[in-house]
């Protein structure tokens, strides 16, 4: 067994466990900048000063939102260090994980526009097999396995390549993109099952409580309450998944030799629970 996945599951969920300080963090930093961002949404432009206030805004939810997240990587390293250390470190490193940003952003966007071919890519599949097997799978089936097949790389593949690569740009800088760390999880069959679990606890299941139904009539205070608590589970599932998934991913990349690859410019305390 790799050394590096020995108890791989059981450290992620207790490194997110010893950390309820971030994970609060998240929690309220990261609803606020879902505020903001709807309020940024809503900000008029027809004056000067109007213009200046969305893109300064606009720009502060954008940096904050990457100083989060960048930190966070960092936070998680085999190496333990406080969130306050993390944070200072992670300031330098914004504008590479920027770039990752930008990149994985731009391909996840061009892999989404294939759902708008899926037919014809079904349809071009079916056309290339043997008579036989056109004669035995429907149209249909055909289409669907290949709308499925742009979800799996959609959400599957692509951020399972990808997402370790931004995890070492957050903590190395640009040397991220080139460093073997990066590559090692998607070789770990046990980081995929974990992906995935994170995905259906973090993604699937909010997304099934935003949009469930009541079975019986009711009040429309009854609605709104139970909306409300629907989505703040939802979010909490999502804020939850989100940080054992980064746990999980620095643990899969970093071997025990690495973690003390850059040195510390502060000083590390004892309690990486701050």
């Amino acid at each position: 067994m790799n050394p590096r996945m020995t108890d791989f599951e059981r450290d992620s969920l207790l490194a997110v466990l010893h950390s309820k300080g971030v994970w609060l963090i998240h929690v309220i930093v990261n609803a606020l900048l879902i505020l903001s961002f709807f309020y940024w949404t809503r900000i008029p432009d027809e004056r000067g000063w109007q213009f200046t206030m969305s893109v300064i805004s606009g720009l502060s939810i954008v940096f904050i939102t990457l100083w989060l997240h960048s930190a966070t990587f960092d936070y998680f390293r085999l190496a333990p260090r406080s969130f306050k250390v993390s944070l200072r470190r992670a300031v330098t490193r914004i504008p590479a994980f920027l770039v990752w940003t930008l990149i994985f952003g731009f391909v996840l966007w061009a892999i989404s526009l294939l759902w708008n071919y899926d037919e014809q890519i079904g349809a071009w599949a079916r056309h290339t097999f043997p008579e036989f097997l056109r004669r035995q799978i429907s149209p249909r089936s055909v289409i669907s396995a290949a709308n499925g097949a742009v979800f799996f790389l959609c959400f599957f593949l692509w951020p399972i390549f990808f997402v370790p690569v931004g995890a070492q740009v957050a903590t190395r800088g640009l040397r991220g993109f080139f460093t073997a760390a990066a590559f090692r999880p998607v070789r770990e069959l046990r980081f995929w099952i974990a992906y995935a679990v994170c995905f259906v606890i973090g993604a699937y299941l909010p997304y099934r409580l935003a949009w469930m139904t009541p079975d019986k009539p009711s009040s429309l205070n009854a609605q709104t309450w139970s909306m409300v608590m629907r989505l703040g589970l939802g979010y909490l599932l999502l804020v939850t998944a989100w940080l054992v998934l980064c746990a999980a991913i620095m643990r899969a990349s970093e071997g025990e030799t690495e973690t003390s690859v850059e040195p510390e410019t502060e000083p590390v305390t004892a309690s990486p629970t701050k």
